[in-house]
């Protein structure tokens, strides 16, 4: 297995409830990006060797577009935990095969 040095984890599991919505609002599309987009449009991305998304699988489909963007990049899933705690416990097990030296966790709902 390849050493990682950096990966990046987009918690997204929430299910948005005071969104009131059918999709929870980190997928919800706004002028044709959902907030996982838009976070990704606006870092580096090529910091990273791993960027993996915590989510439920049934909610993984919208965000398949987004290995496409960038191919070198390796892009994984996580299941979504109970709460944003149990859901970073999952992805730092997801991770520990691939031994990064740095691992940045970032609130998909909380893009500002």
């Amino acid at each position: 297995m390849k050493k990682s040095k950096n990966a990046l984890v987009i918690l997204a599991g929430g299910q948005g409830k005071r969104f009131n919505n059918k999709l929870p609002k980190q997928f919800n599309e706004i002028n044709g990006e959902n907030l996982i987009d838009f976070f990704l449009n606006r870092i580096d991305t090529n910091i990273f060797d791993i960027i993996l998304i915590v989510t439920k699988k049934s909610l993984q489909k919208h965000t398949k577009h987004l290995k496409g963007k960038n191919p070198l990049l390796k892009f994984m899933f996580a299941k979504a935990g109970k709460n944003r705690q149990l859901s970073s416990l999952n992805a730092l097990r997801k991770l520990n095969k691939y031994k990064p030296d740095n691992v940045l966790i970032h609130d998909a709902a909380r893009p500002f």
